[in-house]
């Protein structure tokens, strides 16, 4: 009888201990690494940047009211040289030179935050406006950060196509982006998207780029600074208000190689640095770079 009892309770501690191992080991297998969904939102609000700056170029032929006019998101760059060189067929290119130190304003006039150096290459084959118009951007040692500690090499290229005004009547661009970005580390993240972008407000303002806002939709992969490739699609617009300088609204559903699938919350629409991933239903809170 003993000798029975002491069977059934090493079998029972057997059970015990294999189910705890089991749960011990699915709780390690649970994935909550956010490191993939920040890196492609950095990559999105910075070639985001790009296109700002870019139009900003095209429409006034200078960068001198780049985020001026709104006192809550200023950044005064004067300290970009723009050059723009017309075609005889209604094109050009610009050079839009941040000069080979970071450039950067001080005090209460530089709200933006962000440091600049190098030079961003645009070439035009019409005005920004223009149904099918196409412009190409490249980029020469150009660097972006918050901070010249952490500054992003960016490098690629960006294609902007007009396709005209759609049924809602609002612009409407087709934008592909062959990108990468180096971090202070010299690690690399690669960055391919498709997207569609609608003008919704600020057509008609063409001196006033602080009320334009855009929707943007599309899908996106690449491999992030660890070298793990994954994909994206956004499932809200991303919501563009050229008056904040980070994405004010949109979701985003982001899936690496063999994990599960994140999703990034941008808010309801606040001008702030703050957004959401949800992993396995958990949410975690994250500071855009």
């Amino acid at each position: 009888m003993r000798k029975m009892m002491l069977i059934v309770t090493l079998f029972l501690n057997g059970i015990i201990l294999f189910y705890a191992c089991k749960k011990e080991s699915e709780i390690e297998t649970i994935d909550y690494d956010t490191q993939t969904t920040q890196d492609n939102s950095l990559a999105e609000g910075t070639f985001n940047d790009v296109n700002n700056i870019v139009t900003e170029a095209m429409e006034n032929g200078s960068l001198s009211t780049y985020r001026i006019g709104n006192p809550e998101h200023i950044l005064l760059t004067s300290c970009a040289n723009v050059t723009v060189t017309p075609d005889s067929s209604g094109g050009g290119t610009i050079v839009v030179d941040f000069g080979s130190q970071y450039c950067h304003c001080t005090g209460v006039n530089c709200t933006d935050y962000r440091y600049r150096k190098g030079i961003i290459n645009i070439s035009f084959t019409g005005q920004y406006r223009d149904s099918g118009t196409v412009i190409t951007t490249t980029f020469n040692n150009y660097y972006v950060g918050y901070d010249t500690t952490r500054m992003f090499k960016v490098l690629g290229t960006k294609t902007v196509t007009n396709n005209g005004h759609n049924a809602s009547g609002n612009l409407n661009f087709s934008i592909s982006v062959n990108g990468q970005i180096l971090n202070s580390n010299q690690a690399t993240m690669s960055w391919t998207s498709n997207r569609n972008r609608s003008w919704i407000v600020g057509e008609n303002t063409a001196m006033n780029w602080w009320d334009d806002e855009y929707l943007i939709n599309g899908t996106a992969s690449g491999t992030n600074f660890e070298g793990n490739s994954f994909t994206a699609v956004i499932t809200k617009a991303l919501h563009i208000d050229l008056s904040c300088p980070n994405i004010t609204e949109g979701t985003f559903e982001l899936t690496p190689t063999g994990k599960p699938t994140r999703i990034l919350d941008y808010g309801s629409g606040l001008c702030d640095n703050a957004a959401t991933i949800t992993i396995n239903g958990k949410v975690f809170n994250i500071t855009l770079r």
